[in-house]
C-alpha cells in the first residue's frame, strides 16, 4: 500500500502530533521545522532514556535506604544498637548512619525532579517523615541543608550516646516507616524503569495518576 502525506498527517493527528503542511519526505528527513515525526520521536526517546536513568538511580538509592532503615529497626542482642552498646564500638553504627544520610539525600534529590505520579506521592511522604522527626534527628547531628539534602555533624554524632541514637532513628517507629517507604519507592522505581517507554504520550506527558492529596500512612 502506498503511504501518502495525507495518511501521515491523519496518523499524526490521532497521535496528538502537530500537523504541518509538508511532504511525507520532509517528515522522514526531519525537515518539518522541528515538529516533524522524526524530531518528536527523537525527543521522546531522549526523554524516556533520561527517565529510565533516573528510575534506576532512584531504585539503587531507595534500596540502600531500606537496608539502613531495616538495620535501625532490628531488635534483640544481635541488633545493630545492642552490639554497639555491648562492644563499645560505634564504627558499624556510624557507618550505617552515613549510609542512611547518603541514600536518603540521593533519593530526595531524584524525587524532587518527579512532579507527578507515585514518585511525587512517595516524595511527599518522605519529606513528611523527615519533618516529623526533625528535632530528634538534629539532636544526633542530622539536619537538612538549603537544597533539601541531609547533612551530618560527625562531632555531634560521636558525642551522642548510642541509646540516644536509637531513640532518634527508631523512635515512634521512624525506622520501620522509613524502611517500608523506601521499599515502596524502590519497587515503584524498578517498575517505572521497565515500563517507562509505554507510559508517555506523544507530547511527553505522563499517563500516571496523581496522588498529591493522599498520605501513605492514611
Amino acid at each position: 500500500m502506498r503511504v501518502t502525506t495525507q495518511m501521515v498527517n491523519e496518523a499524526a493527528r490521532e497521535a496528538g502530533l502537530p500537523v504541518n503542511r509538508v511532504s511525507l519526505l520532509n517528515y522522514v528527513r526531519g525537515n518539518g521545522g522541528g515538529n516533524d515525526l522524526v524530531s518528536v520521536l527523537t525527543q521522546k526517546r531522549g526523554s524516556e532514556s533520561a527517565g529510565r536513568t533516573n528510575e534506576r538511580k532512584l531504585e539503587e538509592a531507595a534500596g540502600r535506604l531500606a537496608g539502613a532503615a531495616e538495620a535501625f529497626a532490628e531488635e534483640g542482642e544481635d541488633s545493630l544498637f545492642e552490639k554497639s552498646i555491648a562492644s563499645g564500638d560505634r564504627q558499624e553504627l556510624n557507618a550505617k548512619v552515613e549510609e542512611f544520610l547518603d541514600s536518603c539525600s540521593r533519593a530526595l534529590k531524584i524525587l524532587q525532579t518527579m512532579d507527578d505520579g507515585l514518585n511525587a506521592f512517595y516524595g511527599q511522604n518522605l519529606e513528611s517523615l523527615l519533618t516529623d522527626s526533625r528535632e530528634a534527628l538534629a539532636d544526633i547531628g542530622i539536619t537538612r541543608s538549603g537544597d533539601g539534602s541531609l547533612e551530618l555533624d560527625r562531632e555531634k554524632l560521636a558525642a551522642a550516646e548510642t541509646e540516644k541514637i536509637r531513640q532518634a532513628l527508631n523512635g515512634k517507629g521512624f525506622a520501620g516507616r522509613m524502611a517500608y517507604l523506601a521499599g515502596r519507592i524502590q519497587d515503584n522505581a524498578q517498575a517505572g524503569a521497565r515500563s517507562l517507554s509505554t507510559q508517555y504520550g506523544a507530547d511527553g506527558s505522563s499517563y500516571a495518576p496523581s496522588f498529591h492529596k493522599y498520605d501513605l500512612w492514611g
